[in-house]
């Protein structure tokens, strides 16, 4: 009868073995799974940034380039000026220059 026990015993426990491992392996696929996406979605994200800066930056040139074009198109135009391009553009001499200033307030009048 002792060795009807143990026949049972170690069947039973086999049949819980094969279960436990099938659990094991499949909790491992799943978080096998997980982990892939996890990786995958951190290298994307890390590319897609970088390429984003490289945009960005390349941006940034285009518009100090044209910004400088710019700076040197004010600076011919402000070589070239004079009181003949200026009537060209019909502007007229002043016949009295009058400055105006922003009137002191009275809590300024401290003097």
């Amino acid at each position: 009868m002792n060795t009807f026990f143990k026949k049972t015993i170690s069947r039973s426990s086999a049949v819980d073995i094969t279960a436990t491992l099938r659990s094991i392996t499949s909790y491992a696929w799943i978080g096998s799974a997980v982990l892939f996406v996890g990786y995958s979605y951190f290298v994307g994200a890390i590319t897609f940034s970088v390429i984003k800066k490289q945009a960005l930056e390349q941006s940034m040139r285009s518009m100090v380039s044209m910004m400088s074009r710019q700076e040197l198109s004010y600076l011919e135009k402000q070589r070239n000026l004079s009181l003949r391009a200026a009537t060209d553009n019909g502007l007229v001499p002043a016949s009295v220059v009058a400055y105006a200033t922003r009137a002191r307030a009275l809590a300024w009048h401290a003097e």
